[in-house]
């Protein structure tokens, strides 16, 4: 069974007077900070992350990842894969979307106001460059709004239609790129968020 942030607090709140979103988030950031057993189960499903830089500033990211029989076989592992890939704080702002088309799923992770040209009356949209995990160029295109007048029709077709399109009013087109293998990627990621934990133990000791 499944449960809820809310109603795991509700359970915390049930057994102890400690603060229950302070347990909770001590418990996910474990959670997270665990590196994968690789010997087990290698992961080598595709994933990859770039950058959304628009004039010049990084205001988000966006992830592809391979998540396709986790979802169509129900596997539950999905969440905790991706909380372990993100973290914490970057899970917990993302949205995800999965396309029947591709069968990958999309995380987008927002951390400052996106601003776009406008396309049309009420869409709002542009084409951006990154490159893959080899070095290699592409473009992908990201829009929100939606056209106001019928005869606007093409211009959701040539921005949102067959991308990803996420609760908040955002699509991404996108083809897959060159990428990374998850359970390296998530090892690696655990690792470099590990890296304040531990130099913050090496001072302590020194202290000590």
């Amino acid at each position: 069974m499944k449960y809820t942030e809310s109603e795991v607090l509700d359970i915390i709140k049930s057994v102890t007077d400690k603060d229950p979103q302070e347990i909770f988030t001590t418990w996910a950031n474990r959670k997270a900070n665990t590196p994968l057993d690789l010997t087990k189960n290698k992961y080598d499903q595709f994933v990859y992350t770039f950058p959304i830089t628009i004039e010049g500033k990084d205001v988000g990211d966006i992830t592809l990842v391979d998540l396709a029989q986790r979802l169509i076989y129900g596997s539950s592992d999905r969440d905790d894969l991706m909380l372990k890939y993100l973290g914490k704080e970057d899970y917990d702002i993302s949205w995800d979307c999965f396309s029947h088309d591709t069968y990958l799923s999309c995380y987008l992770t927002i951390r400052k106001d996106i601003q776009l040209p406008e396309i049309c009356k009420g869409l709002h949209g542009d084409t951006l460059k990154s490159v893959d995990a080899n070095g290699r160029p592409f473009e992908f295109q990201i829009s929100y709004g939606g056209s106001e007048k019928e005869e606007d029709s093409h211009y959701h077709y040539q921005w949102v239609d067959g991308g990803y399109r996420f609760d908040n009013s955002v699509t991404i087109k996108v083809n897959r790129m060159s990428g990374w293998l998850l359970g390296q990627k998530i090892n690696q990621n655990v690792e470099k968020r590990l890296i304040p934990y531990k130099r913050e133990e090496k001072l302590n000791d020194i202290l000590q």
